[in-house]
């Protein structure tokens, strides 16, 4: 029989490989995920920053952020916290907007699932895309960048920054990077 202090290297050995399996099996199915979705990309603007205790990141908000249940089509009033489905399609300009809201999921289309936080007129939903996480000096070039008046004498409130989703069968968003002036930076994991 072996002595119990022998054994516990090896179970400590076999606890760690179990662990880095599990992280590398969330890595694998997170990335899988952000590759099969169908590729969005949406309109953005930035506003108030982080949270001292979550880190640098920056604070964003799309128009699935504030939904005006008057111009869109599907259903009408949602309680707080329940599910929220909303159907997007592309515009001539390429840019994804929610052009129905749901209780449940329509059955078909480019459909996003949230929560509902705030109703009345206008319904406030969460989609776990509202906080990009980076470097403190990422965030805040991203942050003064989402702060910059549209160029060239532009009327309308458009960014030059774009946020670029994966919309992948789960109906979960999920950030893949932005397009800045036009230019791809797409975020890798490894």
């Amino acid at each position: 029989m072996s002595h119990p202090m022998k054994s516990a290297p090896a179970r400590m050995r076999l606890i760690a490989a179990a662990m880095t399996g599990f992280l590398v099996f969330m890595l694998v199915s997170h990335q899988t995920a952000r590759n099969s979705g169908t590729e969005l990309v949406m309109e953005v603007e930035g506003y108030d920053p982080r949270d001292i205790f979550l880190g640098h990141y920056a604070m964003i908000r799309t128009p699935l952020a504030a939904l005006d249940l008057a111009t869109l089509d599907g259903d009408d009033a949602f309680e707080n916290h329940a599910p929220v489905f909303v159907t997007l399609e592309i515009g001539a300009d390429g840019l994804a907007r929610p052009v129905a809201v749901h209780h449940r999921h329509p059955g078909s289309g480019l459909v996003a699932e949230g929560r509902a936080v705030g109703s009345g007129d206008i319904l406030r939903a969460r989609f776990n895309i509202e906080r990009y996480y980076a470097s403190r000096d990422q965030a805040l070039a991203l942050e003064d960048m989402l702060r910059q008046p549209p160029r060239d004498g532009e009327e309308d409130e458009t960014s030059d920054v774009r946020l670029i989703l994966s919309l992948p069968a789960s109906g979960h968003l999920l950030i893949k990077g932005f397009e800045i002036d036009g230019e791809r930076h797409i975020d890798r994991l490894w």
